[in-house]
């Protein structure tokens, strides 16, 4: 039986805007970390995550 991936997105005012586990390994960066940069980088705008 084959396991089923998940991703994680980041949403920005509900619009798909990255793929959080993949800029994560492309930035060498922990995922946590990278949600707070987006987070703290877009003032004033919505950011959400939703695995899938």
């Amino acid at each position: 039986m084959r396991k089923r991936s998940k991703k994680i997105w980041a949403y920005l005012d509900g619009k798909k805007l990255v793929e959080v586990i993949q800029a994560a390994l492309d930035n060498n960066m922990m995922v946590d970390d990278l949600k707070q940069k987006l987070i703290e980088e877009n003032p004033g705008h919505e950011v959400t995550f939703k695995v899938q």
